[in-house]
């Protein structure tokens, strides 16, 4: 093809903005102002703060339903998180009228109740069935305001693991923070049901289980008949069991590897 028609097939392709560059536009709503008096006239913009707040949902919500944060989502809110409980948006917030501090109260009573509505809010929209903002309950409001001062106070390797704790659901709200543990892959709600529905059962099949299996450990009774007498004593005894093997098992390999 000619150099001239391959000009033509991109400029078909690609065609020229044809906005007049002088005009400014506005980076939220895309609306051009003829000069600058016009466009600070016009800040800031409502679409601003709808396309903010949108935009953070669709983040969490996407979160929430892959069930739990990626290693850049992560770093993302955990950065949001600090920046957002931090005493520069304390003021900004008190400045902007989005928080009203109390008069009777000093500052670092009214900064902590900021950092409980913002952490409470963010809860609210991961946790939805667990926090209620209308009827927050004392202790709820305990809880997360331990979390946020744990979440600034730890370095930035805990404050990963307590983002990924927001949305690791079995772990309960008064555990964010302490434990420092975060399942890797939450439990399903179709686990979680089952687990609720065999609640009462289990111990029952287990006993049956090594009934069958021919289990001597409570004679001269069954494990059937030892359960059926003492429910709460039937599962001591099993973890009891499970202790041992796993002992056993740890002296077979240490042998194991010394013969070697």
């Amino acid at each position: 093809m000619p150099i001239r028609e391959k000009r033509k097939e991109q400029r078909r392709k690609n065609p020229p903005e044809r906005r007049d560059l002088r005009r400014l536009r506005c980076d939220d709503c895309r609306k051009d102002f003829p000069d600058v008096p016009a466009l600070v006239a016009h800040l800031p913009c409502k679409a601003s703060h709808q396309l903010v707040r949108l935009g953070f949902w669709d983040f969490i919500a996407g979160i929430a339903r892959n069930g739990g944060p990626s290693a850049g989502e992560t770093e993302k809110l955990r950065i949001i998180v600090l920046a957002s409980v931090s005493d520069d948006a304390y003021r900004l917030a008190c400045s902007d009228h989005l928080f009203a501090p109390h008069r009777f109260v000093g500052a670092e009573e009214n900064l902590r109740a900021y950092r409980l509505a913002w952490l409470a809010g963010l809860f609210s929209l991961i946790r939805p069935t667990e926090i209620n903002l209308d009827s927050l309950t004392r202790i709820d409001s305990e809880q997360i305001s331990r979390i946020a001062e744990t979440f600034i106070r730890v370095p930035d390797g805990p404050q990963r693991k307590i983002v990924g704790q927001f949305f690791a659901l079995p772990v309960r709200l008064e555990e964010i923070g302490k434990t420092g543990r975060g399942p890797k892959k939450p439990i399903s709600d179709k686990t979680r049901t089952a687990f609720v529905q065999t609640d009462g059962m289990r111990g029952q099949r287990r006993a049956n289980a090594m009934t069958t299996l021919g289990a001597d450990y409570w004679l001269p009774l069954t494990a059937l008949q030892a359960y059926q007498a003492d429910d709460v004593g039937f599962s001591r005894d099993l973890h009891k069991l499970k202790s041992r093997i796993r002992r056993k098992t740890k002296k077979a390999r240490k042998s194991s590897s010394t013969t070697e």
